[in-house]
């Protein structure tokens, strides 16, 4: 083979490998960032066990995950007897892949995941909300969490502390807050 060919071929494989990678990368990362939020990094499981355990899931409660990636907390949300557990996923391969694991597990009639920006929210009635967001986007999710949660209403971080509020609870990396009266 000549090394025109052999470097043309190279270079037409090297693309080939490339697009899916890059995909990848504008999708779970920069998507999310652009929206305002954090990037797709998933919960560690003993993390996703520490939220659900201090969020104290009630038959009656309807929990929201902002920015539910793959689903885990949704699903988890469910499985601990949330009456309705609602995802909010910019990124639609993440919501194919959660819908998909939420119909496996045949948990339909109480989880689900919605394409759509957690900035479009409607969090009135939410008695629970879990975040692993960064930090940038803590303090816009405060406000818009301010403006619709009513009292008593539970909230969840991992690994960040939301800017102006003092947890009721912390266990390792996990946050508890409590919705006050104004």
């Amino acid at each position: 083979m000549n090394t025109p060919l052999f470097i043309l071929l190279l270079i037409a494989s090297l693309a080939v490998t490339a697009i899916p990678f890059s995909i990848y990368w504008i999708g779970y990362l920069f998507i999310p960032i652009i929206a305002g939020g954090g990037p797709y990094v998933p919960s560690k499981m003993k993390d996703v066990n520490d939220m659900i355990r201090l969020a104290r899931i009630k038959p009656t409660d309807t929990v929201v995950d902002l920015g539910s990636g793959d689903g885990r907390i949704v699903i988890a949300a469910a499985l601990a007897g949330a009456q309705k557990s609602i995802g909010y996923e910019i990124y639609p391969g993440l919501v194919k892949r959660s819908q998909k694991r939420i119909s496996q597990m045949r948990l339909e009639d109480c989880a689900e995941v919605k394409c759509q920006s957690m900035w479009d929210a409607d969090l009135n009635n939410i008695t629970v909300v879990f975040l692993f967001q960064i930090p940038y986007a803590l303090d816009r999710i405060r406000h818009l969490l301010e403006s619709q949660l009513t009292h008593g209403a539970r909230v969840i971080s991992n690994d960040f502390k939301i800017p102006g509020w003092e947890p009721d609870l912390s266990d390792g990396n996990v946050h508890l807050y409590t919705i006050k009266d104004a």
